[in-house]
């Protein structure tokens, strides 16, 4: 998917670099004052022409406007690339091309400076005499409310992602998941499907009254093109009427209102249980498990669901989980 964005926004240079041979490179570094870091991707990519110079990139991913982020951007350049050489990651003089992505998918636009104001209005020529000499900028993605997509190729990562990112409701939500697996079908694409079926998921799970609940991606994976519309339809309607069911047992209208929430919160402790046997294993399957176990309240749903996602490894989260 970074490889796709840079085939968007730098076309001249990717096509100078070696996409297919991108990998990926470690997030965690400690900073020169001895803080410890956590990025979100990096990634080192060869030239084509000189498979010994590479580039670096690494993006971060923002859910609203942060105004210090240019500054954020430069020291975490500078702390991770000083990493990178005392752990043997970068050679000592080597000089990698770096290119930080700033990749925002908040409601409102992106509206912080990326380092590219102090040479506005300036010639291109006179743009091109200060360049070597200006501090790190970053490049921004905006992907936020009413942004328009960048133009690229429709089999492009990562404009599939931000196809899934502007939906505007839970029904195009899915829908949109449905038209990204028709386009990237195959065994070549199978990590990339996981990995959108996978978001879908955790954006259903954090909007709970959606209605909407998703077949699993086995299911999808088993089915023929004609049977994806029947699957998302039958699992709603199949959903609907397990409420409905309960709602009747109980002879009356409270019955139905308990039903319906019991059949939600059901649905939600399931899959929380499930993301954190994908996150974290087993071991975090069974807590979460048994912290919900019986009827947890919305709050507790969306705060384990916010865990499984904030923390960045089994300890940090069963610690958390246990407060």
């Amino acid at each position: 998917m970074i490889a796709d964005l840079i085939r968007i926004v730098l076309p001249a240079l990717a096509a100078e670099l070696d996409l297919d041979a991108i990998e990926p490179l470690p997030t965690e570094f400690i900073g020169l004052d001895r803080s410890k870091r956590i990025g979100d991707a990096a990634y080192r990519i060869p030239f084509l022409e000189n498979a010994d110079r590479s580039a670096i990139t690494a993006a971060e991913f923002q859910g609203g406007p942060d105004a210090g982020m240019l500054g954020r951007t430069r020291g975490y350049t500078e702390a991770m690339l000083a990493d990178f050489l005392r752990r043997g990651v970068l050679r000592e003089g080597e000089h990698p091309l770096v290119l930080p992505f700033v990749i925002h998918t908040g409601a409102a636009r992106w509206s912080a400076d990326d380092g590219t104001e102090r040479v506005a209005g300036l010639s291109a020529e006179a743009v091109r005499e200060v360049a070597l000499w200006q501090p790190q900028a970053y490049i921004a993605m905006d992907l936020g409310g009413g942004a328009a997509l960048p133009p690229g190729a429709p089999d492009n990562r990562f404009l599939a992602a931000a196809r899934l990112v502007v939906s505007r409701t839970m029904p195009a939500l899915v829908d949109q998941l449905k038209r990204e697996r028709r386009r990237f079908a195959g065994p070549a694409e199978l990590a990339f499907r996981q990995g959108m079926h996978a978001w879908v998921e955790e954006a259903v799970l954090g909007t709970p009254d959606s209605g909407v609940a998703l077949p699993s991606f086995e299911e999808l994976e088993g089915a023929k093109e004609a049977e994806m519309t029947y699957l998302f339809k039958d699992k709603v309607d199949r959903f609907k009427a397990e409420i409905r069911e309960e709602g009747h047992e109980e002879g009356h209208a409270e019955g139905v209102r308990e039903g319906r929430g019991e059949g939600i919160v059901t649905g939600q402790r399931d899959l929380l249980v499930s993301m954190a046997e994908r996150r974290f294993g087993a071991a975090a399957s069974r807590q979460v498990a048994a912290a919900l176990d019986g009827r947890p309240s919305a709050r507790q749903l969306a705060e384990t669901s916010d865990l499984i996602l904030a923390c960045e490894t089994l300890e940090e989260f069963v610690s958390r989980l246990s407060r």
